[in-house]
This record gives structure tokens, C-alpha cells and sequence, in this order.
């Protein structure tokens, strides 16, 4: 999918974290013109300004909120026509399932239903002209860890909707894609997952490292990327035969437990 990042109009969620800031910071640089979304009015206005783009703040989790939006971004059409929708917007939880399932709520609000209905209200928009759709998603879309059972279930669901969604526009002009990233160096996790990482030597990337290979995918219109090696493979090997990591992974729960305990 050749892009003229010139002409290129790119709706942003979670536009004030780590890897969204990256993410705003490199498209800037490339001269796309970008909306960021984000709930921090105070951080998104200064991310904003520095960058010199527009912002609109919500929270969209409520539906008066994404309406709001969704008008702003129709409103201008005409002159500043939408053509990317980057569902970047997600959030974590800490420990195991019975201390995360209280956020359950939440978690499946803003990782999952905010994504879907924020894309199905955008959706006759980018409809009417050559656009894309990414969704931010994670190698904890393919594979069950402990420590994050919340979080999978909605990465998880995040990837399955991407690819009906993929097939289903399939015969239009809109190009929907699903990017997995392993663990990033932000703020993103608690001190219990990143004692965890830590314990267990998981490798984390720069957040400019992913949104370098965000961008790429969005230019060459690769459908699924999965960032990271062994985490390639790792995902091959689980959706092939999950027993295959299971003894890994339940050396890596014995870890999470201990740590709790600690």
C-alpha cells in the first residue's frame, strides 16, 4: 500500500503514552496531519502544541464522548478528510486473575469495546475514500500468560475482531491491521510485571523501536506483524500446539507467584 504521508489524515488513541507519543512524534515527522486522542487534557494540549497538530480530548469509553469526536473528525471532511484510525488507546492490570478481576469492567471497556465501537462509528468515513485501520494489539493476543489474563482476553479479542473485519472489508478501499508488540519500556505495566520481565529476562523494546515498525507495516500494508524474536516464534509454536510453552510458561507463573509473595 504506497502512502503519500503528505496527504495522509490519522486519528490517534492513547495519544499521551509511551508509545503513542512516539507514534505522534514520527508521523509528525513524516507530514502526516494527526488527531490525538487521549483523557489527559493537560498532557495531550502540551503533546499538541509541541507537535503543532491537532487534539481533541475524550474519553472513549463513553459514547457521548466518541460521538463527539467522530463529528469533529466528519465536520472537516471536506478539507482535512480522515484516512487512518490507529486504536492505540489500552490499559493494564497487575497480579493474578482473583486480584485483576475487579477491573474487568475496565479492562474490556477501554482495550476492546472502545476500539470496535470507535471503528464501527468511524467506519462510513474512511469508507469513502482509500483509508486504514491498525489495531495496537500484543503477542498476549496469541499467547495466554499468567499475570495478564485480563489483558489477553482482550488482545485476544482485539485480534479476532481485526480479522473478520479485514475479511469482511475485504471488497472495499480500507485496509485493517493488527500489530503485536512484545513488552515496551514505558510506564505502561505496574512494578509487578516489570519485576517479572526482570526476573525473567524478557526483552523490551525502545517505544521508538515499535512505532518505527508500526509505521513500516502502515506503509507496506502488512496485515499482521508480530514485533520481536523468539516472540515470532513463540506465537507460531502456541498456535500450533499450545502445550508446546506450556512448561515454560508455568515456570514463569511460579515466578509471578513468588514475586507476589515477596
Amino acid at each position: 500500500m504506497r502512502l503519500d504521508w503528505n496527504s495522509q489524515h490519522i486519528v490517534l488513541t492513547g495519544a499521551t503514552g509511551g508509545l503513542g507519543r512516539e507514534l505522534a512524534s514520527q508521523l509528525t515527522d513524516l507530514g502526516v496531519r494527526l488527531t490525538l486522542v487521549g483523557r489527559n487534557e493537560t498532557e495531550l494540549t502540551q503533546l499538541a502544541k509541541s507537535l503543532q497538530q491537532d487534539y481533541w480530548v475524550a474519553d472513549i469509553t463513553q459514547s457521548k464522548a466518541r460521538n463527539l469526536l467522530v463529528e469533529h473528525l466528519c465536520s472537516q471532511s471536506d478539507t482535512l478528510p480522515v484516512t487512518g484510525l490507529i486504536n492505540n488507546a489500552g490499559m493494564a492490570a497487575e497480579g493474578v486473575f482473583e486480584q485483576q478481576y475487579s477491573q474487568a469492567e475496565a479492562m474490556l471497556s477501554i482495550n476492546l469495546l472502545a476500539p470496535i465501537l470507535l471503528t464501527a462509528e468511524l467506519l462510513p468515513e474512511l469508507k469513502s475514500r482509500r483509508s486504514f485501520i491498525l489495531n495496537v494489539g500484543s503477542v498476549f493476543g496469541r499467547i495466554g500468560f499468567p499475570g495478564q489474563t485480563l489483558y489477553c482476553a482482550t488482545k485476544f479479542g482485539l485480534k479476532g475482531f481485526t480479522e473478520s473485519l479485514r475479511r469482511e472489508l475485504s471488497d472495499t478501499s480500507v485496509r485493517v491491521m493488527y500489530t503485536a508488540p512484545r513488552a515496551i519500556k514505558t510506564g505502561f505495566n505496574g512494578p509487578l510485571m516489570q519485576a517479572l520481565n526482570a526476573r525473567t529476562q524478557t526483552t523490551e523494546d525502545a517505544p521508538d523501536v515499535v512505532a518505527d515498525c508500526i509505521i513500516k507495516q502502515i506503509k507496506s500494508g502488512q496485515i499482521n506483524r508480530t514485533i520481536g524474536f523468539p516472540e515470532k516464534l513463540y506465537v507460531v509454536l502456541n498456535s500450533i500446539r499450545p502445550q508446546w510453552l506450556d512448561g515454560a510458561l508455568f515456570k514463569v507463573n511460579r515466578t509471578l507467584k513468588s514475586l507476589i509473595k515477596e
